[in-house]
């Protein structure tokens, strides 16, 4: 149950980024604009970088559905995906993100914090055994 709401606030925020930008200042909106361009122009002119994010992304989800199924490694998996996917949002930053639409952000960074918990450090790990010791 904890995996399918980290999916929906991740997603959800994601949506909800790109309809809150319209409630931006004109400045805000604009600098938005400009980080974008830059973003797309550096994937497009680095294949690999935009295949990299597009794994990341794919594997984020992949791993978390995995976690629902208690498969082997995935807690692993959704870490490393995780990490990956932070620090590309690192590499992206400044970010301009409407304010209303920021708790989405804050709310599956402490998801998957929760769910990273409860995989390492829970009874739950002994479901992803016998080679998981975590």
């Amino acid at each position: 149950m904890i995996v399918l709401l980290a999916m929906i606030v991740t997603v959800g925020g994601i949506v909800a980024d790109e309809r809150g930008a319209r409630t931006l200042p004109m400045l805000l909106r604009e600098e938005r604009l400009r980080i974008k361009e830059r973003v797309v122009a550096y994937s497009k002119a680095h294949p690999f970088h935009a295949a990299l994010r597009m794994l990341v992304v794919v594997g984020y989800l992949a791993s978390l559905a995995a976690i629902a199924f208690f498969v082997q490694f995935s807690p692993w998996a959704f870490l490393v995906f995780t990490v990956g996917w932070s620090a590309l949002t690192i590499a992206d930053a400044p970010h301009v993100i409407s304010r209303p639409f920021s708790l989405f952000y804050e709310a599956s960074l402490l998801l998957n914090g929760v769910i990273l918990a409860l995989c390492l450090y829970s009874p739950l790990s002994d479901k992803f055994a016998p080679a998981f010791t975590g």
